[in-house]
């Protein structure tokens, strides 16, 4: 199944340890209702989220059939509420190398 990265990032005034809105949802989408919602969408995590200290930026790493899904859940959970998100297809890099011959070389 494809691999994707959700990485978020929120300003000061909209993290959930300073604003009691952005807290809430957080605690709702994110604490309690994420397990049920990646389901939902079919979203495994294979990272769960993971909070980037001591700035403001989450990242998670998850398989899902398609980029539609990550995004579903990005919304679903409310995290693109209180984010900037981006959702990145993913390569292993064994992949990549495997395939590096077929790639034309630019710079000498």
């Amino acid at each position: 199944m494809p691999q994707y990265v959700i990485l978020a990032e929120h300003a000061p005034n909209t993290c959930p340890s300073s604003s009691a809105k952005v807290r809430a949802r957080a605690m709702e989408g994110l604490g309690q209702l994420l397990p049920k919602l990646a389901q939902e969408a079919g979203v495994k995590l294979t990272v769960e989220p993971l909070h980037l200290d001591p700035g403001h930026r989450t990242i998670a790493v998850v398989e899902a059939p398609n980029i539609e899904a990550v995004t579903k859940l990005a919304f679903d959970t409310g995290l693109s509420q209180w984010n900037t998100v981006e959702v990145c297809p993913v390569t292993p890099t064994a992949e990549l190398m495997a395939d590096v011959d077929k790639f034309p070389i630019i710079y000498d």
